[in-house]
């Protein structure tokens, strides 16, 4: 692991790539903090912004800083047999399974490294999509053949003569999220980006957060624009969001 910190918290939410830590387990908890990691008098919203966004900023800042601390404290990145575990716990998702196209994305440092399931989907003849974001903060995307290059902020991204793919095209769709809860209410980086961009994902197309087990909540503030999502996936579990706030939870990956 290489010892740099998290870029500055980007209002773009876009991913990039980098040899991923996984947070210290346990609850998250602490302080009442602001959108800057300072205390907020009495839990107020800063700079006055509405009770579910400020709900939203103390929770962003105390989970972006868990994984700020992971990333000084941990020197090793994932084994390649906890980045197949993974790509094998999606992969086994009917949907991403019988998905002719996925759109995913390349983790920040800190998140869960998805590049085994990125190689196994080009392997399967999955075409396969990447996020580019866009001047207004939306994201375009891509499509993913094997080579990425730097993009803004420290992302990394497919290279500006990759053809172009429409978001609408992808039969499944995989996002990162700070946190997500059992009813499927996602906690992104705070600028909105993917909120925007599945707008342009049919209702029938599932929505995949991939986060750490510690960060999937019993609630998770929301506003009217966020997003939900319709599975989580953590490094230990498949679990299926249901609309009365419950989960169901797939099989384990075969070890087969």
């Amino acid at each position: 692991m290489q010892g740099r910190h998290l870029p500055p918290d980007d209002p773009r939410e876009t991913p990039a790539a980098g040899p991923p830590a996984r947070p210290p387990s346990g609850p998250v908890a602490g302080a009442v903090l602001g959108s800057e990691g300072d205390a907020a008098p009495g839990g107020a919203a800063p700079g006055g912004a509405a009770p579910g966004g400020a709900a939203k900023q103390r929770l962003r800042a105390r989970l972006l800083a868990q994984r700020r601390t992971s990333l000084a404290l941990c020197h090793e990145p994932w084994s390649p047999a906890d980045t197949a575990v993974l790509a094998t716990r999606i992969l086994q998702i009917p949907e991403v399974a019988d998905a002719r196209c996925v759109a995913a994305y390349v983790g920040l440092p800190g998140e869960p490294d998805l590049a085994d399931l990125l190689a196994r989907l080009l392997a399967r003849g999955t075409r396969v999509l990447l996020p580019v974001v866009r001047a207004d903060l939306d994201l375009d995307f891509r499509e993913y053949a094997g080579t990425l290059i730097p993009g803004a902020l420290g992302t990394r991204e497919p290279p500006a003569a990759a053809p172009r793919g429409d978001l609408s095209a992808a039969d499944a769709v995989i996002i990162p999220a700070l946190a997500v809860d059992r009813a499927g209410r996602r906690l992104g980086r705070g600028g909105g980006s993917y909120d925007r961009a599945l707008r342009r994902v049919g209702p029938d197309v599932p929505v995949i957060a991939v986060l750490y087990d510690q960060e999937l909540l019993d609630l998770v503030p929301t506003e009217e624009h966020d997003r939900s999502v319709k599975i989580v996936v953590t490094p230990s579990r498949t679990l299926r969001c249901e609309p009365t706030d419950g989960t169901r939870e797939h099989p384990r990956p075969s070890t087969s």
